[in-house]
């Protein structure tokens, strides 16, 4: 069977790995209408590692406790149900494909990096554009930048060398990588990106910003919102192809303008995506 039959009929057979049964049991907890701190705490105590997770993110400077916490419950209320959600989902999703091979002409870690920077410069984005045509939060749009290519690792998990060949001719040729993957492979990374989060039952329009997020001027109904994406995906790129670039020339680079975004806040969108490139952590 050639790679284009075979991933031709993976819309039926790709092979994405649930979460966890621990994961998802926290993830319905947190989804439950008004859950108690005593529900969520106690979720949190099946899993030891997420638990610590938590703590040390709600005692990082970000959140600005005045002396460090060592109570579940305290850091659980300084970050709120949302941003335990992402917390969880992103562990869930580092911990089904740890077992996936890192390679040289295919770095996991580098493409977990830009996904995390991704998602930062969504939310901020998601901050200044204060877009009025959806109810999704700068929250919901941090998930959406860190999911935007979880299809790479899809395809790649799937398919192997044949995939990091569709990759490296995209790169050889000078052709977008979206372009080559339906050439070779017949279904892009932002197409697999999207079945995912169908399959970890996202709520819509995520799957559908993931699918866009190449292009968003197509994305009937959501052009606003793919576009925060999009846009975050540009500046993730090219923060970190020059980490110590002056923000204003890394603006005009940048091709991708959501409605309602100001020049400044683009730039200072950057400015904020080069400091958290600075002090990221997997």
């Amino acid at each position: 069977m050639t790679t284009s039959s075979l991933v031709g009929n993976m819309a039926d057979s790709m092979r994405i790995p649930t979460l966890s049964a621990s994961v998802e049991r926290i993830r319905a907890v947190l989804s439950t209408p008004d859950v108690a701190m005593p529900a969520v705490v106690a979720a949190f105590l099946t899993d030891p590692p997420l638990a610590a997770k938590v703590l040390k993110i709600a005692n990082s400077a970000h959140y600005g406790l005045r002396s460090s916490t060592t109570s579940l419950q305290t850091a659980i209320s300084v970050l709120g149900l949302r941003t335990l959600s992402m917390i969880v989902l992103r562990a869930g999703i580092l911990t089904a494909y740890s077992e996936t091979p890192d390679r040289e002409d295919f770095s996991l870690e580098e493409l977990w990096k830009h996904s995390i920077l991704t998602a930062h410069a969504s939310e901020s984005l998601a901050r200044y554009c204060r877009t009025r045509k959806t109810d999704m939060s700068p929250q919901d749009y941090y998930t959406c930048g860190l999911l935007h290519d979880i299809g790479k690792i899809v395809l790649y998990d799937n398919l192997g060398e044949q995939y990091v060949e569709a990759a490296r001719q995209a790169h050889n040729h000078g052709t977008s990588l979206e372009a080559e993957e339906i050439k070779q492979l017949g279904m892009s990374h932002a197409d697999a990106g999207a079945m995912a989060a169908l399959l970890w039952k996202l709520p819509q329009p995520i799957p559908a910003i993931i699918r866009g997020h190449h292009r968003p001027s197509a994305a009937v109904g959501l052009v606003d919102v793919v576009s925060i994406v999009a846009c975050a995906d540009e500046i993730a790129h090219v923060v970190a192809s020059q980490p110590l670039g002056d923000p204003e020339e890394l603006a005009a680079g940048i091709k991708t303008h959501p409605g309602g975004l100001k020049d400044a806040d683009l730039v200072r969108s950057i400015s904020e995506a080069i400091t958290s490139w600075n002090k990221l952590e997997l």
